[in-house]
């Protein structure tokens, strides 16, 4: 054994691999788009014989991207592929040259070639070139024919077209099923979403039994295709056809069934068992219907809806939920009206003498709870049907939302105008809740001065009602009105007024003093606020910039450190050229990437403080990130303890949170891109592949090691593939290397492992880790699962038990790590002196990596693309 190999052999002696390289993700604009295979080829559509499906099924079935796929798929893309014809000698394709072409040997010979040496002879029904369906890629070795050869070959462009063709329209047909179910109205659009994934497809021949009477019963069925026969004690009761369903209850109740269902034709339903219902649900069904409904009836009051959405969430977990059957008292006559509250979840109520009172999501008693009522029914209310009524007594409602309602509604308004406040972003719940105890109510009258401009400030008001006139320099700039604010800066900064403020008409003002403030926010999370704050003022100019380094350089472009000039801020400079812009046709990522970047505001992700452009470049400036990347991190920690790997997990499901609220899924999560900052807490940096979808988007895209199955395979995907990614984490955090593939480099081979999922944990690491489980399940096949439902339902796994999410968010917990970073003050002195020009710097950087001329222009990008930045 050379040194070479006694080296790599030691490595896999140690938990973390320190040579490891950092994985390039895969991206469609980092190939040329122009990729001809067996240029010299006749290419015909060709009729297929039985001999020939039979041969190609047999190739396709090698292969994890065609095996994953529906036996409708596959016959799809048969009937799609083209005889390609080549005389001996030929070149199909060559090593590092792009291609977009999978092909299986109908006849004649071929070589592969690596470096010039033959490797392999492929044959009749040998297949190759499969990588090419994913993604752009480079081919990895050339193939070319020894004598005349013919070939079936399917294109990138057909494959992707074929499966996301029939996989959104059978995404879309499953969607409108499920919305079709009345058990179903009352889950949100996201547990819906989740239902659909965990939808299975199930076939019966003609005549063939589905449900015999009396068994036990656990799957619920939707008819696709095809009609069924409904019988009971062996009399035809009903037939059913597309669109119509049966077995619901087996999802309620562990109960048997109640009649026999047998196909009249060949029939194809979709199926949904009731124990994995419940594992992507978090819980039994009916339970989750009372509870969505409980919310809506709520949310339908115009007396409860005043509440907040804690106080709603405690109240809904105090209702206990009531069943009266038909012609039962539910509520006698002279019952105290402001004593108990009724919501009603199913059926009907009545009065003794046949008034309706009460029909589905109803509240009774809600206005009289409110205010303590002791008015009475003077009619006893029974039920008209058997209903399910959910009810709690005035003392629980009390506990439930913190006093009497009055008391304990005052100040929603005023905490959901403090959410609004641009400045106080990065505090928690807990935090705003304590800034409601400083509030004051001051009144005054028209014409009241309110505030002067050029006079110190020490307090901030929100509007509670009324309207006040904001005047500069003697001229009115804007009337503003109830739940607005004014003089928020006050708070933090000695700054003196802007503006001058006046009452117009009567005005109630809530005020914080700045003394109160700074009494219940510390220092930390005061300077954390600032920071933030400066981040907001997006009044500079690419001329106020100058360049102290360049950070890193990019296959698009370059980020450089640069300061302010006039206020020695530092920030980080994204420069793309608009050589590059035009030559990897990245015009629509760049608006989409700004997009992304502007919506969001989390002290965890990386914010954009503003763009620029020129008639050189695009630039996107962003707040400078002083520390290492997680990657580096990982080298330095080796294996993560436990509590460490919490505290990082935690941070990246807060992050996704944020982007998951706003529909972006990001797509590329690994420790590369999640940078540690000089305070030890994550930041999630580069949003080149991150996207906006609503539903299922279907590009092959993202680092392989972090990919989701559900990306590979192309047949759709959400945001739950962003929690696979967070799973591969946990993974390599405590076993020092990623799940699947870990000494691989070659993608097709990654997917391969990622497709066959054998999650096997290394010796040295104890199996009964408390993570465990959380790894098991955010790495579940089945995307609905990862979260357990929804991300509070993540954020309450065991794992997190006793987790204070709140001291996270306002950045008051320890670090695991904090990174040893050099001091950069001569760097940014020197910067400041120099008379360089940021332009001339810029320039120097891309003189090196001038990108080739393109071949070819799409005519559909619009002259004006970059009117925004």
């Amino acid at each position: 054994m050379d040194r070479k190999e006694e080296s790599k052999s030691s490595l896999h002696h140690l938990p973390r691999n320190p040579a490891k390289k950092r994985a390039p993700v895969n991206d469609a604009r980092r190939v040329s788009r122009v990729a001809i295979d067996a240029p010299n080829a006749l290419v015909v559509d060709k009729p297929k014989g039985p001999r020939d499906i039979e041969m190609i099924t047999n190739a396709l079935g090698k292969h994890f991207i065609f095996t994953s796929l529906s036996e409708e798929n596959r016959a799809t893309l048969i009937s799609q592929m083209k005889y390609y014809t080549l005389a001996p000698h030929e070149i199909v394709f060559e090593q590092q040259q792009p291609g977009v072409n999978f092909f299986v040997v109908a006849s004649g010979q071929l070589e592969v070639l690596v470096n010039s040496r033959k490797v392999n002879v492929l044959n009749p029904g040998d297949s190759f070139g499969e990588l090419a369906l994913l993604h752009d890629s480079v081919r990895s070795a050339t193939v070319l024919t020894v004598d005349r050869s013919t070939m079936w070959g399917l294109d990138r462009k057909t494959f992707r077209s074929a499966v996301e063709s029939v996989n959104a329209q059978n995404y879309q047909e499953n969607k409108r099923f499920i919305e079709s179910v009345p058990l179903f109205q009352a889950l949100t659009s996201i547990q819906k979403e989740t239902l659909v994934g965990s939808l299975s497809t199930l076939k019966y021949r003609a005549k063939e039994r589905i449900v015999n009477e009396g068994d036990p019963g656990d799957l619920f069925f939707i008819i696709k295709e095809g009609s069924v026969m409904c019988s009971q004690g062996g009399k035809d009761i009903r037939e059913m056809s597309r669109g119509e369903f049966f077995g619901e209850q087996a999802l309620l109740y562990n109960c048997v069934r109640t009649a026999s269902v047998v196909g009249i034709t060949d029939v194809k339903c979709v199926a949904l068992g009731r124990d994995r219902l419940t594992k992507v649900l978090g819980s039994q069904l009916q339970q989750i219907i009372y509870q969505n409904s409980k919310r809506m009836a709520i949310d339908r009051s115009e007396v409860l809806s005043k509440l907040d959405s804690e106080q709603i969430s405690r109240l809904i977990s105090l209702m206990r939920v009531e069943t009266y059957l038909k012609g039962r008292i539910v509520i006698p006559a002279g019952f105290n009206k402001g004593a108990k509250l009724f919501i009603l979840l199913k059926g009907k109520l009545k009065t003794r003498s046949g008034t309706i009172v009460g029909d589905v999501l109803i509240c009774l008693g809600d206005k009289d709870i409110a205010v303590s009522s002791n008015t009475v029914y003077e009619e006893e209310i029974i039920a008209d049907s058997d209903c399910d009524i959910a009810e709690v007594s005035r003392q629980q409602f009390e506990e439930s939302i913190g006093g009497h309602f009055e008391q304990a509604t005052a100040n929603n308004e005023a905490l959901a105008a403090l959410k609004r406040v641009q400045v106080l972003r990065g505090l928690s719940q807990e935090k705003l809740s304590s800034l409601i105890t400083a509030l004051r109510i001051q009144d005054f009258e028209n014409g009241d001065v309110i505030i002067h401009q050029n006079t110190p400030g020490e307090s901030f008001y929100i509007i509670k009602s009324g309207r006040v006139d904001v005047i500069r320099d003697g001229a009115s700039v804007r009337s503003i009105t109830k739940l607005d604010y004014f003089g928020e800066r006050s708070v933090l900064f000695n700054e003196s007024r802007t503006a001058t403020v006046i009452a117009s008409g009567n005005v109630s003002c809530w005020v914080l003093h700045r003394q109160d403030f700074l009494r219940l926010i510390d220092e930390n999370i005061r300077q954390n606020l600032v920071k933030r704050i400066e981040l907001q003022d997006d009044n500079i100019s690419l001329a106020d910039l100058v360049c102290v380094k360049i950070l890193g350089k990019g296959m698009f472009g370059n980020v450089f450190l640069v300061a302010d000039k006039n206020r020695s801020r530092l920030y980080a400079l994204k420069t793309v050229s608009r050589k590059k812009i035009e030559r990897y046709e990245i015009q629509e990522n760049l608006v989409l990437e700004r997009k992304i970047l502007l919506q969001l505001d989390h002290s965890m992700i990386l914010k954009l403080v503003r763009t620029f452009k020129d008639s050189r470049r695009i630039y996107f400036l962003t707040e400078f990130v002083r520390g290492l990347d997680l990657f580096d991190v990982l080298r330095q920690l080796n294996l993560v303890s436990d509590r460490d790997s919490k505290f990082y997990i935690a941070c990246l499901v807060l992050m996704f949170e944020h982007l998951h609220e706003r529909d972006i899924i990001y797509r590329d999560l690994k420790p590369e891109n999640v940078m540690i900052d000089d305070e030890g807490y994550p930041k999630l940096i580069d949003f080149g592949i991150a996207k906006i979808v609503q539903g299922r988007t279907y590009t092959v895209v993202g680092t392989p090691h972090y990919m989701a199955p559900e990306v590979i395979t192309g047949k759709g995907y959400g945001l739950a593939a962003d929690y696979w990614s967070i799973g591969i984490m946990i993974y390599e955090f405590v076993c020092g290397g990623v799940p699947f593939g870990e000494d691989e480099e070659d993608p097709y081979v990654i997917y391969e492992k990622v497709i066959q999922r054998k999650l096997v944990y290394p010796s040295f690491v104890d199996i009964r880790m408390p993570c465990k489980p959380m790894i098991e399940q955010l790495l579940s096949k089945n995307p609905a699962m990862r979260t357990g439902g929804s991300i509070n339902n993540l954020k309450s796994h065991p794992w997190f038990h006793g987790f204070n999410w709140d001291a996270l968010i306002n950045r008051q917990m320890p670090t695991p790590y904090k990174p040893r970073l050099p001091d950069l003050t001569r760097e940014i002195q020197s910067a400041m002196k120099s008379s360089r020009d940021i332009n001339e710097i810029i320039t120097k950087e891309e003189s090196a990596d001038e990108p080739p001329s393109s071949k070819n222009r799409r005519a559909n990008i619009p002259e004006n693309w970059d009117q925004d930045f």
